[in-house]
Order: structure tokens, then sequence, then C-alpha cells
């Protein structure tokens, strides 16, 4: 795996939305595309956040689920990504690390490309 880069296995159809978007307008984003997690991203599509089904769990526990928050009140800031040319033996360590199951793959300036998911490992895996 060590041979095998993100950008060959990463999904390349990413779905984003502004951070002043309300979460309930974010979350009918993500019923529609049948995706977990929805890309928080500026003008320029560099990352500024992720929010996830989990953040909507903490959402839905802490508030009504008629919640006018923006999302940029409850994404995840602090995101972990990876880089298009991080080898699969690389990012298998941030997969068991951080036990996250989703990964924004950015450039070096911060631009989305892809998302690299558990999913697409175990894909990538099950057809060698």
């Amino acid at each position: 795996m060590d041979d095998v880069f993100v950008a060959r296995i990463m999904s390349n159809e990413i779905h984003t939305v502004d951070d002043d978007v309300l979460v309930a307008a974010a979350a009918q984003r993500m019923l529609d595309a049948n995706v977990g997690s929805v890309l928080v991203v500026d003008e320029a599509g560099r990352l500024r956040g992720l929010l996830t089904a989990t953040d909507f769990v903490r959402l839905v526990h802490e508030n009504d689920p008629e919640d006018e928050t923006p999302i940029g009140e409850t994404m995840t800031t602090d995101v972990v990504t990876v880089d298009p040319q991080d080898t699969l033996a690389d990012v298998a360590d941030l997969f068991l690390t951080h036990g996250y199951t989703h990964y924004p793959v950015t450039t070096t300036d911060g631009e989305v490309v892809g998302m690299l998911s558990t999913t697409d490992l175990t894909a990538y895996l099950a057809g060698l």
C-alpha cells in the first residue's frame, strides 16, 4: 500500500456548504445526497470545517431539532485532512489513530479536491 495514493481511491464527488448555511439546510443537503458529512468551504473552495452526522447527534441532544444555528457555530474546525499524494499506508494509520471515518482531501493551499472515507478504503481493499 506504500505505492497506492489517496488520489486513486478518494471520492471526487464532494458536497459542500458555506459556513453561514443553517443546520437544517445542511441536513437536507446530506439527506438528498445520501452522505454522512458535508465540507464547509469559503468562496475559494478552501476548507473551513466539516459537519458530520455525529455533529447532528450532538446538536439534537443539546438543542431543538429545528435549530436555526449556523453551521459555523457547530461544525468541527480542527479537521484532519489528507493530501492526494499521501499513500494508503499513511492514511491507514490516520484511520486507526484518530478513529474518524471521513478525511477531506486537500491541496497544499487548502482547496478541497475530494473525500476519503472508510468506505472508499474498504471498497479498494475488497477489490484486491
